[in-house]
């Protein structure tokens, strides 16, 4: 599995390009504000085609880019339901407006807890997290030990639960789970340096 990343917007927002092999299939997780032309480079480059935009959830530093980065693609569009307000309203969720304008989006696909995004000789299951936002989601690949959190886990960090739709109980039980996989699981934030599910036990273990 290669995974790249885009750091873009004044929020330092992290997208990722997922991809098995050259030539091959792959997925967008977020899309950060000025992310497109490099997620398409990498694309052109490594001759890939991107199946799915996966937003983590609403909140527009993580979707500024969906509509560009569908329009450049033909990618489907994947969120879960509960968030699909933030898609279309992305100034509905934060007391953050936006830098510049973001434009509205609609989920192709509605994404729920347990749903499966095959891609190429790997499936990523869908674990709904709620509690930063209604609608967080983690995208965890049990063969490659590779979890991707958006804003519910960073290193040494939590999600913030004082935005509209913030729910402290809903994401310390969405912790709970997370803390359920294996140490040595890599964790890829919405922000910041990579981390694993060991290095932050010990904070899982305090929700």
């Amino acid at each position: 599995m290669v995974i790249s990343a885009f750091v873009g917007g004044p929020l330092e927002t992290i997208g990722y390009l997922v991809y098995d092999r050259k030539g091959g299939s792959a997925l967008a997780v977020d899309t950060p504000l000025g992310s497109t032309r490099r997620f398409v480079s990498e694309l052109v480059a490594q001759e890939l085609q991107l199946l799915y935009i996966v937003n983590t959830h609403g909140h527009w530093d993580h979707i500024a880019g969906n509509v560009a980065l569908r329009e450049a693609t033909n990618a489907s569009l994947c969120a879960h339901s509960w968030d699909a307000t933030r898609l279309v309203n992305p100034s509905l969720a934060t007391d953050d407006e936006p830098a510049l304008p973001v434009p509205p989006s609609r989920a192709d696909r509605s994404l729920q807890d347990g749903a499966m995004l095959e891609l190429g000789e790997f499936a990523f299951q869908v674990i709904h997290t709620p509690g930063h936002t209604p609608g967080s989601i983690c995208l965890y690949q049990e063969a490659a030990q590779v979890l991707f959190t958006g804003d519910t886990l960073y290193r040494t960090a939590v999600g913030r639960t004082n935005f509209p739709g913030g729910d402290a109980v809903a994401l310390n039980k969405s912790l709970k789970r997370l803390a359920e996989l294996p140490d040595h699981t890599r964790v890829y934030p919405g922000h910041g340096l990579s981390t694993t599910i060991g290095r932050e036990r010990w904070l899982l273990e305090l929700q």
